[in-house]
């Protein structure tokens, strides 16, 4: 056996490191000292300003409050009622509309058990008015609406300046109607603004 040549070194594999150990290079410490995690902004400004979103939730309930009480009172009111606050709402609007007719007069009469309407328009515009209907809505004595009739005009074609008249006949009528309301409308579906000019007849 051949002698091996120099110095012997043994390794001692059950020796454990120390970090302090001279040759290992420990690591300085920060001079502003640890590092603190930052918040995210969006959740900062959840925190520090939750009366933004309560009085937002605030808001949107009083809201759907006021809209769920004016609803009630729409479905409380007579319908002749609705029907008028709307017209008024629509004249105060301002909206630019074109008066075609006048609503000249209009009359019920009640004879053996029936029931009749009867009206007249003039066409004030320069223009024929073709194919024009009206549409009588009659009401119960509480205020609802139980039918609506469209009738024809005894013209097709209404020339300037020209009458047209319309009559409705409800049989076998039992004083079930309160009240009634005329409007009028191109067979189209168009409605047709009026100038009212009415006289009760009978």
């Amino acid at each position: 056996m051949k002698k091996p040549k120099g110095p012997i070194m043994l390794l001692n594999l059950d020796k454990q490191g120390n970090p302090e150990e001279p040759g290992i290079p420990k690591p300085a410490d920060s001079e502003e000292g640890p590092v603190e995690a930052v918040p995210a902004p969006g959740f900062a400004t959840v925190q520090k300003r939750p009366w933004i979103f309560n009085n937002l939730v605030q808001a949107l309930l009083i809201i759907l409050s006021l809209v769920v009480a004016l609803g009630l009172v729409l479905i409380l009111l007579p319908q002749p009622t609705v029907d008028r606050i709307a017209g008024n709402i629509e004249e105060r609007s301002g909206a630019a509309r074109q008066e075609k007719i006048a609503f000249l007069y209009v009359g019920e009469q009640v004879t053996d058990n029936e029931f009749r309407v009867r009206g007249a328009v003039r066409n004030i515009t320069s223009e024929p008015v073709e194919r024009l209907d009206a549409a009588i809505r009659f009401y119960s004595h509480d205020g609802s609406m139980l039918e609506t009739a469209i009738v024809r005009m005894d013209k097709e074609t209404i020339a300037p300046d020209e009458v047209a008249h319309f009559e409705v006949v409800y049989p076998d009528y039992r004083m079930q109607f309160a009240s009634y309301s005329v409007e009028f409308k191109l067979r189209q579906g168009g409605i047709v603004h009026y100038k009212d000019m009415r006289t009760n007849r009978q």
